[in-house]
């Protein structure tokens, strides 16, 4: 996890390194089998802590609301004004990955790992089951493609049982950060619909998502994100899902004074050679 993430987050990731380092201590309220093994397992309090819930077998100051931890990251990343135009939404961190990396609190991501579709998993959300959803992966910082899919009328049991009734409006595109533009960052936002989304619905990849929000009656309960940068899948995604011509960017840096000076005196000398032939 990155330094900035742990200057946000600090008081719950020193909830959790107090547990790891206190495994034998007395103070910490551990019940055990053997001489290792323990009966409360980290992966599952770190899970339930973002998923905003209380583990019942974790002591009262490990257990925090990762609810509140994602509004903390949102905010030092920008992403509320940028998705949302600064309008707050109680959001709840989804659990999702692609392939074997997870996305967690804005991971570092190459272009490569995101060829395929992520894998979402929200069944620890406290969603309405009676209601349907939308799932979009945007990224407020392309120009190139900001609304990189686009799925809805998901229900709860859709995830697992029946994935082919899932109306997938925009198909998928992966990460395609261009070159010399810096790191750029991808959202996977949970959406509650207000009523059934048809397939025919007309969206543009360059539309922003607080409008697509407020035009379709959407009310967002989950986010993940991460962040990539350019590798050399780019190009050839550009070309297969969109289209385009990767383009590429370089800073030029500017001249320094004896820079321009010297260019100076070399054009005067230049001047100078000429004007003797005439």
């Amino acid at each position: 996890m990155s330094q900035c993430i742990r200057r946000v987050l600090p008081r719950c990731y020193k909830c959790l390194s107090r547990v790891e380092s206190s495994r034998n201590s007395s103070d910490v309220r551990f019940v055990k089998n053997n001489s290792s093994q323990s009966l409360l397992d980290l992966n599952e309090v770190h899970k339930d802590w973002k998923s905003g819930g209380h583990f019942p077998k974790a002591p009262a100051h490990i257990v925090k609301h990762g609810a509140k931890c994602l509004q903390a990251l949102l905010s030092h990343s920008r992403l509320n004004d940028h998705l949302f135009n600064g309008k707050q939404y109680r959001l709840f961190p989804l659990h999702a990955k692609h392939g074997d990396e997870n996305i967690d609190f804005g991971n570092i991501l190459s272009p490569s790992q995101t060829l395929q579709p992520p894998q979402v998993d929200w069944s620890s959300l406290p969603v309405d089951v009676d209601k349907k959803y939308t799932l979009i992966l945007y990224s407020p910082d392309c120009s190139s493609c900001k609304v990189h899919w686009w799925t809805s009328n998901i229900s709860p049991s859709d995830v697992i049982n029946n994935p082919d009734d899932i109306t997938t409006v925009l198909p998928y595109v992966p990460a395609v950060p261009l070159k010399g533009t810096g790191v750029y960052r991808y959202t996977l936002v949970l959406l509650e619909q207000s009523s059934v989304i048809s397939e025919n619905l007309q969206i543009e990849r360059l539309a922003e998502l607080y409008g697509l929000i407020s035009e379709n009656e959407l009310t967002p309960v989950g986010l993940a994100f991460y962040q990539a940068f350019w590798d050399e899948t780019v190009g050839p995604s550009l070309a297969k899902h969109l289209d385009l011509d990767e383009k590429q960017f370089c800073a030029e840096r500017p001249k320094s004074m004896h820079e321009f000076y010297a260019e100076e005196r070399f054009l005067r000398k230049e001047w100078e050679m000429k004007t003797d032939f005439m």
